[in-house]
């Protein structure tokens, strides 16, 4: 065999993301006799192309999907993992919008990614992690992405924000990507001035429909409900949950299973 004269320098270490869109299949089939929804997908895969890069130079960032999965990496830089991680958080947004949920992973590792083609040991990590690790509607990181993340957020304050604003840890001890940063700090303003017309109120009280939609549609499919259940936990601790007990946020919470009010307690019989 006779390889590509210039295969190996495509062979390097990148920052890479695997993304599985959940529920994809059934919205594709409702798709199917709806060409508003048909371009409302290929609207929202497509869009994430046009998320700006943090400063820092080129980050050579690059996409790729296949049904209800992509393919995402960048330059193995502070900024091109930052633009990686930002892109994926606007797709988590565009898919939410369609009523979908996401889980991935990001890693850094050796990847050859052109315009046809994908592979290397880095999309098999992030694929492992994906379908091992994430087990819930989030993007994790891998301990290779955490450790760069945490090893630039020490040469510059930028990164340190970023590391800092936009990496949650779950209770199970897993790091993950933080979609939700921006909506959480409005929620939990105070005093602010027509506050219902700002567009994140708008968009946020949007979301918070759809998710409680979803939330009520899969009351009787436990293996729905324990994805969306999960995400709309994270939601009300990220978004719906003030740092003062006394201030309401300004988007609500979801209502989940058991939270429904009480009826009236009956009399106790004694006899």
């Amino acid at each position: 065999m006779i390889a590509h004269p210039n295969i190996s320098n495509r062979y390097t270490p990148r920052v890479v993301a695997f993304v599985d869109i959940l529920g994809f299949g059934d919205l594709v089939k409702r798709a199917d006799t709806q060409p508003p929804l048909q371009a409302a997908i290929v609207d929202a895969l497509r869009r994430v192309r046009s998320v700006g890069a943090p400063p820092g130079g080129d980050t050579d960032l690059r996409t790729q999907n296949f049904s209800d999965s992509l393919i995402l990496s960048a330059a193995n830089s502070p900024n091109g993992l930052w633009h990686l991680a930002l892109t994926v958080d606007a797709l988590a947004w565009n898919l939410l919008d369609l009523g979908l949920l996401m889980r991935g992973a990001i890693t850094i590792g050796g990847l050859h990614h052109d315009d046809e083609i994908v592979f290397g040991l880095a999309v098999n990590e992030a694929y492992q992690l994906e379908s091992a690790v994430a087990r819930y509607p989030r993007i994790v990181f891998s301990r290779t992405a955490l450790s760069a993340a945490k090893q630039w957020a020490l040469i510059d304050e930028v990164w340190d924000t970023y590391r800092t604003s936009r990496l949650r840890r779950g209770a199970d001890g897993v790091w993950h990507l933080n979609i939700l940063t921006e909506l959480g700090c409005f929620s939990r303003q105070r005093n602010v001035v027509d506050a219902d017309d700002s567009p994140w109120s708008v968009q946020g009280k949007h979301m918070h429909r759809i998710l409680q939609q979803m939330i009520d549609d899969a009351v009787d499919r436990p293996d729905i409900y324990a994805k969306v259940e999960w995400f709309a936990r994270y939601w009300n601790d990220e978004v719906a949950t003030s740092t003062d007990p006394t201030v309401a946020t300004l988007i609500p919470p979801i209502r989940l299973a058991g939270m429904e009010e009480r009826g009236p307690t009956l009399p106790f019989r004694t006899h």
